[in-house]
């Protein structure tokens, strides 16, 4: 199961955000454990001194000069003393200071003090014995208010997003040109499209830029020799064929009839597969989309499957259907669909279903033929594959169609399904991008 993200973006951004707030986590933790609660510690541990120091100062010197002591604390230590001591409220404070606070004061104290609120300002009270005498003392409470966990987490928080930030930014350094790259491949995938990519950027990136225009220079050279090699033979088998023709159109039908029609049966099927090699081999000129009504053209599909002695059944959708394709396309498709569905039907009707609605457009057609082998769906695409171990007149065909449309199908974004149909049979399943629905 692969958890998202799944682009390599948002996979790398994660990576790096995620290992640099782990180190992050590590060092704060390291420096709040070594170095900042040893430093609370200490500091708590001096203030703790500080007041228990002032209140044994105070029993043991002289009242003259009491005044004297207690603005020194005031302005050194910012205490406060006072004679009148009356009850408070004992108060705790949810901060790890004042646990290292009150450890400490027990500690110099020899037992446990407890801390007051003022009730009328920000101070904070503790009352110390000192030989048999109490003294309070006050403080701003916000000595207490040292919360190393907090800033802990403001850290890490601001830290996590700053490392967010940096690691998109710098993966997107990556991820464009990848991207590119990526977007290229997936055109070499489509006829005649060889896009020149940029070879600029990192080392790596423009290396694999350069490869890959090397390899599609490589293939738009492969084509276009294959083009012209198919041409030439095309052209030169076409040469003897038609003085074949020429020499069986001056033969006498009363000859031998059966001879001269079978001969021209032959003449005209070989001339049918080599302008197959040459709309193979040439790829799929482009030509501008125009608005067409899906419905007619399938209709003048199958009226001129009709010609050949094949029933077509039409259903789906006989309202308009406007969309916007490229015509000859789209009729070499469907023809080749239909075609191939004629040729394995057995003689039984095909059914061809237009469905065009405000979700999808799609055109199925179905026949009962034999089938088709799960394992070999994906074969009957290539060039030249039959489902048949000998290529025998009564099922005849270059093993082309499918190849030709599938093409046209990946040239222009549609696509094409070949799936089993209920009570035997194949349907083939042409869907259209709804993008390009009027």
């Amino acid at each position: 199961m692969k958890l998202p993200p799944r682009t390599l973006l948002g996979r790398s951004a994660i990576t790096i955000a995620l290992t640099l707030l782990a180190f992050m986590i590590i060092s704060l933790g390291t420096a709040v454990y070594f170095i900042a609660i040893p430093m609370a510690k200490r500091s708590a541990d001096d203030f703790a001194a500080v007041i228990v120091s002032a209140a044994h100062s105070l029993q043991s010197l002289p009242e003259e000069i009491h005044a004297d002591l207690k603005q020194q604390l005031l302005l050194d230590h910012g205490l406060i003393v006072t004679n009148h001591i009356h009850v408070l409220s004992e108060k705790s404070f949810d901060v790890p200071y004042y646990l290292f606070f009150r450890e400490s004061l027990a500690r110099r104290a020899g037992q446990e003090l407890l801390l007051f609120e003022s009730e009328t300002g920000p101070l904070i009270w503790v009352d110390v014995p000192a030989h048999g005498k109490m003294y309070r003392l006050g403080f701003d409470r916000g000595r207490l208010g040292t919360n190393p966990p907090v800033v802990l987490i403001l850290v890490i928080g601001g830290g996590a997003l700053l490392t967010w930030l940096v690691s998109v930014l710098e993966v997107r350094r990556v991820g464009r040109p990848l991207a590119r790259l990526s977007a290229a491949v997936e055109a070499m995938g489509r006829e005649n499209e060889f896009p020149m990519l940029s070879e600029d950027g990192p080392e790596e990136i423009a290396a694999l830029a350069r490869a890959l225009n090397r390899m599609s220079s490589d293939i738009r050279e492969l084509a276009e020799n294959r083009t012209v090699i198919v041409a030439g033979i095309s052209h030169d088998l076409r040469t003897p064929l038609t003085r074949l023709g020429l020499a069986v159109e001056m033969l006498s039908e009363d000859s031998e009839p059966e001879l001269i029609a079978g001969i021209r049966r032959d003449l005209a099927a070989m001339n049918s597969l080599i302008g197959q090699f040459l709309t193979f081999s040439k790829g799929l000129d482009d030509e501008h989309p125009v608005q067409l009504d899906l419905w007619q053209v399938v209709e003048a599909q199958a009226a001129d499957l009709r010609r050949t002695g094949t029933e077509v059944q039409l259903s789906g959708c006989a309202a308009p259907c406007p969309y916007i394709a490229g015509p000859v396309a789209l009729q070499r498709l469907l023809a080749n669909l239909m075609d191939n569905a004629a040729h394995h039907s057995g003689g039984v009707p095909i059914n061809v279903d237009l469905q065009c609605d405000e979700q999808a457009v799609s055109i199925e057609i179905s026949d009962r033929g034999p089938g088709i082998p799960a394992d070999q769906v994906a074969a009957v695409f290539r060039p030249f594959h039959r489902l048949e171990s000998a290529r025998s007149k009564g099922t005849g065909g270059s093993g082309l169609g499918l190849a030709i449309a599938r093409q046209l199908a990946i040239k222009h974004g549609w696509t094409i399904e070949l799936l089993p149909r209920d009570g035997g049979g194949t349907v083939a399943k042409l869907g259209l991008p709804f993008a390009q629905r009027l």
